[in-house]
């Protein structure tokens, strides 16, 4: 059973601390469900489209971070082929002479949102983004009290962060271009903490003591895992869980997500902290940027040769 957290009530240290251990956790989730209904309709009419229309929708440059990318795109932690979902990606603005977006334009993409397809989507995206972020830092706030961290430890390095939110569609598996292929195959995400409201239908598990967990977020809650950024500032005491999506035997119908990458600024270093009250331990990691970090961990994706990127329809 995952540990569940209120951030109105958290509980004591040691129960957070138990959470970051295990790497996965339920926060009771700040964002409202209509909210939710509501960008999973809009994504629901988008992925729908017709293949061409979407493919207009890809940004050129934006490395994944923004906007449509289409089926198999990557080859996720240990899987041995592309895992069978198309995603779409979007985040908030920075100026454009932000220092941040001058020395990593890579990693602050401009958001784009095709509300010529399905007109709406914009404004529905827009602010899920903000409240998921809003629902991150609170609780990056309560993680850092229980590491006895001043509380805005973790919110400074997300200052103008590169927090990404992803929608993923698995399609049916009967619909697969082979049996090898699942809807994302084990892997650990490298960001601070990447925070999943509930999805459309079950798939989601997490390794824990060598055997499979499935996870489910239920109303009003949602899923919290520790990236490995949250897990090189720890010194390892945060957990970087492996985590899969599959579907499971017998299942029909595809799988919409939607979770939210919560990665600090590029430009932070990533020291390890000395965690109150834990015991003493040999450090573990070098230090690292963030940027580092990310473009070490991108590397080992396998990103799929893909068609010639066209500037989207705006």
């Amino acid at each position: 059973m995952l540990k569940e957290i209120d951030l109105e009530r958290p509980g004591g240290r040691e129960h957070l601390r138990g959470a970051l251990r295990d790497g996965f956790f339920l926060v009771r989730n700040t964002v409202p469900e209509s909210l939710l209904d509501e960008a999973c309709a809009f994504l629901h009419a988008f992925f729908a489209l017709a293949p061409d229309a979407k493919t207009t929708c890809r940004v050129a440059g934006s490395n994944g971070q923004a906007g449509y990318t289409p089926p198999l795109p990557e080859r996720t932690g240990a899987g041995t082929v592309p895992d069978w979902k198309e995603l779409f990606h979007w985040g908030a603005p920075l100026p454009a002479r932000h220092p941040l977006r001058m020395r990593y334009p890579a990693r602050y993409p401009d958001p784009y949102f095709p509300d010529h397809l399905v007109p709406g989507i914009g404004s529905a995206l827009r602010e899920l983004h903000a409240r998921l972020a809003r629902f991150q830092h609170d609780v990056v706030r309560t993680l850092a009290d229980a590491l006895g961290a001043h509380p805005d430890y973790f919110t400074d390095m997300l200052e103008d962060g590169p927090v990404v939110n992803r929608a993923t569609w698995h399609p049916p598996m009967d619909q697969a271009p082979s049996a090898r292929q699942v809807w994302a195959a084990e892997h650990q995400d490298f960001d601070l903490i990447t925070a999943l409201p509930r999805a459309t239908a079950s798939g989601l598990e997490v390794l824990v003591d060598g055997e499979w967990l499935a996870v489910d977020a239920p109303p009003g809650y949602a899923v919290v895992n520790v990236g490995t950024a949250l897990a090189r500032l720890t010194n390892g005491f945060a957990r970087a869980a492996v985590h899969r999506v599959m579907a499971q035997p017998g299942q029909s119908g595809g799988r919409l997500s939607i979770l939210q990458f919560c990665h600090p600024a590029p430009w932070t270093t990533l020291t390890p902290l000395r965690v109150a009250d834990a015991e003493p331990a040999p450090q573990r990691f070098a230090t690292l940027t963030a940027d580092e970090l990310f473009q070490r961990s991108v590397y080992g994706i396998n990103h799929l040769t893909a068609p010639p990127l066209r500037t989207p329809a705006r």
